[in-house]
């Protein structure tokens, strides 16, 4: 699959399309034509897609790279879902994207003067992204997937990756749980009142326009209980295909955050590109969902570099992760001219 022969007009690629191609970011290629060995481009249409929207393609590409990692085998013979697992386990795959909402800016939008603005409020329309991929999924399975012969009576697992949002990539962990678990980190509320514990609490909604409530914690009730779990990623971006490109002579500074056990302010790291190694898998995370009819067992989609989550009967969240688990990874480049 040739991913970087132009098939469409420049003024139809994506920015970071655009950029990739230019002769500096050539290990970068590499590193994506490397997650696309073996990935068939089923309906002929990938590669303009590529072009043309390129996150959603980046994720299947980065998810297809997840499963060669675990040793998984996928049949491509099917059309849908994205991925049917066949060997050594089956199980099924559809990848979705957050998105930004209508009229909102692009993840890629970002420039110097691009702000957060408040936790709270970016981590509310975050989760409410989330929460709108998933439940767009949930429709196809129940409508088509899980009446196809290759869904049948097997784990279904959705995967969505952030870039609802400039910044999408600072949200970490925070809207995934709300979404899931309605578990929310008030991070406002926390560094208001310098407290040494994250204030945290349960939330069942949130507030999407000022005035329509959506259901959060979809996994806290049998509802769901046909999807089997969600991988998720905040960082799997244009970001982590620099951190793998090997390019040691990159004008690239990364900064990383990894969990702290002493304080409630995480580790700081700061490496040239030429010392900064990180996995494929830093910063992914696995959400059980603890009422699904075909639950999958922990070794199926585990890693020792990633997060796997499980909600245990008294609805305390158990987290199993590295100790350096990648909470979050930013980096600065220099360009010459």
């Amino acid at each position: 699959m040739d991913l970087f022969t132009d098939i469409v007009d420049f003024d139809k690629q994506h920015p970071i399309y655009k950029l990739i191609k230019e002769e500096e970011y050539w290990a970068e290629r590499a590193v994506l034509n490397e997650w696309a060995k073996g990935f068939q481009d089923r309906d002929n249409k990938f590669v303009q897609e590529f072009q043309t929207t390129f996150e959603p393609c980046l994720w299947e590409l980065y998810l297809h790279a997840y499963m060669k990692e675990l040793g998984h085998v996928s049949d491509f013979t099917f059309d849908v879902p994205d991925f049917v697992m066949v060997r050594e386990h089956e199980f099924c795959i559809e990848a979705t994207i957050a998105l930004p909402a209508v009229g909102q800016q692009p993840a890629h939008s970002f420039g110097k003067d691009t702000q957060l603005g408040d936790l709270n409020e970016f981590n509310s329309q975050a989760a409410l992204r989330i929460t709108n991929s998933f439940m767009s999924k949930v429709k196809k399975l129940r409508e088509r997937y899980s009446k196809l012969a290759q869904c049948k009576d097997k784990p279904f697992v959705i995967a969505i990756a952030s870039f609802d949002r400039p910044f999408s990539h600072f949200s970490a962990s925070r809207p995934i749980r709300a979404a899931m678990y309605g578990l929310y980190h008030d991070e406002e509320a926390t560094l208001a009142s310098n407290a040494e514990e994250v204030i945290s609490y349960n939330v069942d909604a949130a507030i999407k326009n000022g005035k329509t409530e959506i259901e959060m914690g979809l996994f806290c009730t049998p509802e769901f209980s046909d999807v089997s779990a969600v991988i998720y990623s905040s960082l799997a971006t244009w970001g982590k295909l620099r951190a793998l490109a090997d390019n040691p002579s990159a004008p690239t500074v990364f900064q990383t955050f990894t969990p702290n056990p002493d304080s409630i302010i995480p580790n700081v790291h700061t490496a040239q590109k030429s010392d900064y190694h990180e996995h494929l898998l830093d910063g992914l995370y696995v959400l059980h969902n603890a009422f699904a009819t075909h639950p999958l067992p922990p070794n199926v989609l585990g890693h020792p570099r990633l997060a796997q989550c499980y909600m245990q009967e008294d609805g305390y969240l158990d987290f199993d992760a590295p100790d350096d688990f990648l909470l979050l990874r930013y980096l600065m480049s220099l360009k010459y001219t």
